[in-house]
């Protein structure tokens, strides 16, 4: 009787992450935010869930933030998890939006780099699309989110000058009003 040879299986290739740049900086962010997303799919053990990250200006986020969530202000990071694969057999984690100027603008008030404070975004926004919830939580998330961004980032917030999440983000400045013309 000849010998089976056991099936071979062939190796699962993680799933696409695609990172937008659509603010001025974002094209030098883009290698590190997709290589720091890759890592935290790996820590987690989703590598096989797509998702996408736009690296935007403050116009665009509060765009966003107001036609999806009903707030008429800029934010740091928005989050949207999927609700099911794009195509069956292919899961999809779903969509990040981080804008770059009020990251910029924390970092300096927090007294760190802004590759820190992205990084700290990057992974907050990441845990909401698994489905954390720091607001209604008991620390878990926040817990995790500190664990994640030491191990996979190498970022740990007791360098932040700010506390993270119970302080007011600075905010974006606002552009002049033109007055109506009269005629």
């Amino acid at each position: 009787m000849a010998r089976q040879r056991p099936e071979r299986r062939k190796p699962t290739r993680p799933a696409p992450i695609a990172v937008l740049a659509h603010a001025r900086g974002a094209g030098a962010e883009r290698a590190r935010c997709r290589r720091l997303l890759a890592a935290l799919r790996r820590a987690v053990g989703r590598e096989r869930g797509g998702l996408e990250l736009l690296l935007a200006d403050d116009r665009t986020i509060r765009a966003l933030n107001r036609r999806l969530r009903g707030k008429d202000r800029t934010t740091d990071v928005l989050s949207f998890p999927a609700g099911g694969d794009l195509e069956p057999g292919t899961p999809h984690l779903g969509e990040i939006a981080i804008s770059l100027p009020q990251a910029g603008r924390q970092a300096r008030a927090a007294g760190w780099p802004r590759r820190s404070e992205l990084a700290l975004l990057l992974t907050h926004g990441f845990l909401h699309l698994l489905g954390y919830d720091h607001e209604s939580d008991d620390g878990t998330m926040r817990r995790l989110e500190a664990r994640l961004l030491r191990r996979v980032a190498r970022v740990t917030l007791d360098r932040r000058r700010l506390p993270w999440g119970d302080a007011p983000a600075p905010r974006a400045p606002q552009g002049r009003r033109r007055r109506p013309s009269h005629g």
